[in-house]
């Protein structure tokens, strides 16, 4: 058997011994359990998606995206927003590093604020913001942080650019204006 076939056998039992609890009915665990269980467990198990799963799909439906870069894989969603590539919903391979998710996700734009790259996760009832510093390719953190299912990765956008070409372009309309006023004065005064 390959690998590709135990992993979804391994998986589709686990769905399958995950789905019996459900209708265990009176004697299966209380709903307690079952809900410390999913908050204590590194993945939940509806999070992932085989690669196998993915060939009927296009590999960019909409703003979501599944990653071919690795092979036999599970994936997980991550969503990555900002002055990223292609910002939406990405499946990418399990344990992967921030750094190699955000050039799966197209990598920044040229916009990016790339010295306080936000990654956000949900743990328990609370969320943990962690920031990463990768304006000059990325430090030791950012390539060891794994990212996990359900992390949102946002990279702020700078608009000192767009600013600038406002304001350029306000001036240039008040340099016509007042050029204009002085020609007609210009003009007036001649007789």
């Amino acid at each position: 058997m390959n690998c590709k076939k135990l992993v979804s056998l391994f998986l589709s039992s686990l769905l399958f011994l995950e789905s019996s609890f459900v209708f265990a009915g009176e004697n299966g665990p209380k709903k307690e359990d079952v809900e410390a269980d999913k908050t204590n467990s590194e993945y939940n198990i509806r999070e992932l998606v085989l690669p196998s799963e993915t060939t009927t799909l296009g590999k960019s439906a909409g703003s979501i995206f599944y990653s071919p870069a690795v092979k036999g894989k599970v994936l997980i969603p991550v969503h990555f927003w900002g002055a990223i590539g292609k910002t939406g919903l990405h499946f990418i391979p399990i344990e992967t590093s921030l750094v190699n998710g955000l050039s799966m996700a197209g990598g920044p734009s040229g916009d990016a604020v790339l010295d306080k790259v936000r990654v956000t996760r949900k743990v328990g009832e609370k969320i943990d913001e962690s920031y990463f510093d990768i304006s000059k390719g990325g430090d030791a953190t950012a390539f060891d942080y794994k990212l996990k299912p359900g992390d949102t990765v946002f990279i702020e956008k700078d608009d000192f650019y767009a600013n600038r070409a406002y304001y350029t372009s306000l001036i240039g309309v008040i340099a016509t204006v007042l050029s204009s006023i002085l020609l007609y004065r210009q003009v007036q005064r001649r007789p």
